[in-house]
């Protein structure tokens, strides 16, 4: 069975050498010419060696940022009380050395291009052809390859680190033990090993102390280097908001929906709509207007946009989230303004009671 094109979409509100020459003779000009082609050729050198760097990878030192393995705490009481000390954000790497046997590739996932839309097709794998995702490995190219990458390490200084296997328990406040993966938010990584983030720095707001980021190795497959430096720079916000932004932000064709400044008041309304949607279990631009006045009155002017998209009921939140995106990028009019570049942005999603992710995103320019 194939699945095509599964996320639904609303189509967008209206609103938006010198040469040098000398004459000289005789000896004179034998020995100028010589010694002038020396000292090109030492100059030539230089500039060779020199050279202007043209790709971003250049600009970094040609050592790596760090020359030792990265410091991964693994005592979770510690790490945790560390970071809300310093008023960081603790970053937690969930790593497994086996694959699960529980954890099956039960899908093939393949694209296919059509015109100027890219397709994803899920195709089911029968039951006895189905085999452990491969997310050990996964998490050795994580290791070996994605954290020796430096804008990645340098990255990473931000952050208290902390390391622990995907079965390890933590102590609950009533003194008990129970698994990291049972906590609020770690749901959300079903079962993938990957990197969670909980938000220590951003004191008086709702999301302080709470998971708002996730990024799982999702079917058995490693981040890229710039995927997880992207995910490590994402903008303070609640999780839905930071996953729907990541999901943006990596997208091959680079939107710069997500480049203006993300203002929290922009965010609530992308937030208050996307909660909407899922209430009613209706996508749309319901009071699209009413919204918007409201937005240009308090900001003193500018010009609203806004995209919707809806995603299958049975994908995860980090699912969802990039097939939201994957959906606004094969509709012409939802592309146009997720490409473009706006003064303001607030992107968000909520579940439906339908098990269907609704996306929001909300622009002012």
């Amino acid at each position: 069975m194939s699945i095509w094109n599964r996320q639904r979409l609303c189509p967008p509100p209206v609103g938006e050498t010198r040469m040098r020459r000398g004459v000289l003779c005789g000896l004179f000009l034998v020995l100028l010419i010589f010694a002038g082609s020396f000292a090109h050729a030492i100059a030539q050198e230089r500039y060779t060696v020199n050279r202007p760097i043209r790709s971003s990878q250049d600009v970094l030192p040609v050592a790596p940022y760090h020359t030792s393995a990265v410091d991964w705490e693994t005592d979770s009481d510690y790490a945790m009380e560390r970071a809300k000390i310093a008023s960081r954000r603790l970053l937690i790497y969930l790593y497994t050395d086996q694959d699960s046997p529980t954890l099956l590739e039960t899908t093939h996932e393949t694209y296919v291009q059509k015109g100027n839309a890219r397709f994803r097709q899920l195709t089911e794998v029968m039951p006895s052809e189905q085999v452990p995702l491969p997310i050990a490995s996964a998490c050795r190219e994580f290791d070996t390859v994605v954290l020796d990458d430096p804008l990645v390490r340098s990255s990473l200084d931000w952050y208290v680190l902390l390391k622990l296997p995907m079965n390890a328990k933590v102590t609950a406040e009533d003194g008990s033990e129970t698994p990291i993966t049972s906590l609020p938010g770690f749901e959300h990584m079903a079962g993938h090993p990957g990197l969670v983030m909980i938000d220590f720095a951003s004191r008086d707001t709702p999301y302080y102390g709470q998971v708002t980021g996730i990024l799982p190795f999702w079917r058995g497959v490693c981040p890229t280097a710039e995927q997880t430096e992207i995910f490590l720079n994402l903008p303070p916000g609640t999780l839905t908001q930071r996953t729907l932004t990541y999901a943006v932000r990596i997208h091959p064709d680079k939107p710069l929906s997500s480049n203006g400044e993300a203002l929290p008041l922009i965010g609530q309304v992308a937030t208050k709509h996307a909660l909407y949607q899922a209430e009613t279990g209706v996508m749309g631009h319901q009071n699209f207007g009413t919204r918007s006045h409201n937005v240009v009155e308090a900001l003193g002017g500018g010009m609203p946009s806004e995209i919707c998209a809806e995603s299958w009921s049975d994908e995860s939140m980090f699912e969802g989230a990039i097939g939201c995106m994957r959906a606004w990028r094969n509709s012409s009019a939802h592309w146009a303004i997720a490409r473009k570049n706006h003064r303001f942005y607030g992107y968000d999603m909520a579940k439906g009671k339908n098990g269907a992710w609704f996306a929001v995103g909300f622009f002012i320019d």
